[in-house]
Order: C-alpha cells, then sequence, then structure tokens
C-alpha cells in the first residue's frame, strides 16, 4: 500500500486500470472494509482517504472527540490489500476550498444538521477533482449522504460513478458505525432496538400494500408513530422515523415503489442512524 500525505503526490498514482475512490473519516470497521473488498471484486484499483472533516460537523457536535485509530486503520488496509491510502493535511486540502450547497440537504438528517451535507459534498467534490476517480464507493448506512453525492454528480456532470454496498450489522442487527465505539457493549445490545423498529415497519408495509389507497399510508404512519413512542420510552431520543420515497426523500404516496424507512435517534448520548431500504410492486 502506498501512502501519499500531499496533494502533489496524487499523480503517482497508476492508472493501468480504474480506480475506486473510498472516502472515510477513519476508525475503519467491517463497513468501509467491505467497500474495499468489492471494489476488489470488481478489479478496481482502490485509494481509500483518511479525512475527518471538520466541514460536516456543527459547533455541538464530535469532531474533537471523534474516533482516530490510523494505526489500527493502516493495518486492516494492508491485510485487505488497498492499493494507496491517502491522509490529506487540513491546510493543504482546504486551501481556497470552494463551498458547495448538497442538493436533498433539508429533510431527514439535514432536518436538525443544517451544513452537514453541504459540508459532506463539498470534501467529496474536492476529492473527486483531485482523485479523478472512475468510481466511488459508499455504503447503504448513510443512504441519505450517497443520495446526495450520486444527485450531485448527475447535477454537475461528472464522470464519476458511484457503487452502493450494503450495510454491515453486528451480529445483533445493529449497524456498524465508528460512533458504536461510544457505547458498552450492553448499550450496542439496547441500540439494535432501532434496527428491529425498522424491521417491524417493513413488515407493516408489506402487509398494509395489499390495501392501497390512502389506508395503506395512514396504517403506516400509525406503526411509525407506535414505534417512536415505544423507542422514546425506553430512553431513545428519536430525530425521526419516517417512510420517504427512495429517490426523492420526501414523504410516500401511494404510487411510489421506491422506498426507505429511516430513523435516527441518540440514545446514551450518540447519534445513530440506520435504514431499510424496499421496492414494492403495487398494483
Amino acid at each position: 500500500m502506498e501512502i501519499i500525505k500531499k496533494i502533489g503526490d496524487l499523480n503517482n498514482v497508476k492508472r493501468s486500470k480504474p480506480l475506486a475512490l473510498i472516502p472515510t473519516m477513519g476508525n475503519l470497521h467491517q463497513g468501509h472494509l467491505s467497500l474495499l473488498k468489492k471494489a476488489k471484486t470488481l478489479n478496481l484499483a482502490t485509494l481509500v482517504t483518511i479525512f475527518v472533516n471538520p466541514l460536516q460537523f456543527g459547533p455541538k457536535e464530535d469532531l474533537e472527540t471523534y474516533p482516530r485509530s490510523l494505526d489500527q486503520d493502516m493495518e486492516k488496509l494492508i491485510e485487505e490489500d488497498c492499493d494507496y491510502l491517502f491522509l490529506p493535511k487540513k491546510k493543504e486540502l482546504l486551501e481556497g476550498i470552494k463551498y458547495l450547497k448538497a442538493p436533498l440537504s433539508d429533510q431527514l438528517c439535514g432536518q436538525n444538521r443544517p451544513g452537514h451535507f453541504d459540508g459532506v459534498v463539498t470534501i467529496v467534490h474536492r476529492f473527486l477533482e483531485l482523485i479523478k476517480p472512475e468510481f466511488c464507493l459508499f455504503g447503504q448506512k448513510d443512504f441519505q449522504q450517497q443520495l446526495v453525492i450520486k444527485n450531485h454528480l448527475e447535477n454537475e456532470n461528472l464522470p464519476t460513478k458511484l457503487i452502493l454496498g450494503p450495510t454491515v450489522r453486528d451480529k445483533n442487527g445493529l449497524a456498524l458505525s465508528s460512533r458504536n465505539n461510544y457505547l458498552t457493549n450492553k448499550e450496542q445490545e439496547e441500540a439494535a432496538q432501532i434496527f428491529k423498529c425498522l424491521k417491524i415497519i417493513s413488515e407493516t408495509i408489506a402487509i398494509n400494500k395489499s390495501n392501497g389507497g390512502e389506508d395503506f399510508l395512514i396504517k403506516n404512519l400509525e406503526a411509525c408513530k407506535k414505534l417512536e413512542n415505544q423507542l422514546q420510552k425506553k430512553g431513545f431520543d428519536v430525530d425521526y422515523l419516517e417512510i420517504v420515497n427512495a429517490n426523492t426523500l420526501k414523504k410516500i404516496t401511494v404510487s411510489d415503489s421506491e422506498i426507505l424507512i429511516a430513523m435516527a435517534a441518540n440514545y446514551k448520548g450518540v447519534r445513530l442512524i440506520d435504514n431499510i431500504y424496499l421496492e414494492l410492486p403495487f398494483s
């Protein structure tokens, strides 16, 4: 694995085969590594970035305490045969940067994290213009993030194609996240109730879909409200629990066939997000 720290040294990246960019903030887990493995199965050269992006953190968020484990991250990347690791310096990366407005940034996570996706898009765009990869890989756990990037690529007519990797979960169902490290093992077991709720809603949708019409929408809304109340009683501070169109992130209508059940909640002071994507053949 070649380690690159200066922007100018990105010129040394060999382009003998298509290049896949995997942007991360470090503290790598199997979710990140699954994207690396996916790129390898597609016979792509791999370039992972580790950069804790200050632009995507709000004033009261965990920028200073965000988990950092560079030595362990490098060991994992070497073990997975990563080709390149880019470790940019903040000053050089942000110098002269153009701040961008993200599409689809006002729904779901964007409601209570103003500027978050603008910061994500600004840095990802910077990586794309510096590295010029043929592909970039993102995980489904951060569904809104990948949709924001996908729309940005299309809006700006950028040639990079986005590849989506599935959510990787702990055996208890909790979606893997670097922020899980803030929780004890017992708290992680309890936090897995988020995914259990999402599964219950997906099953409710499957049962109700044959009814169609307004009754379908009402029953799904009732299921969300009931489960949200249950979680609140168990100590979860639910930011949102919504069923939305998976392409627009707007509330579903009876004609939508691609659906996202999405949730964000704070548990023991830790923000957790998860989702389930469904394709339904509505009649």
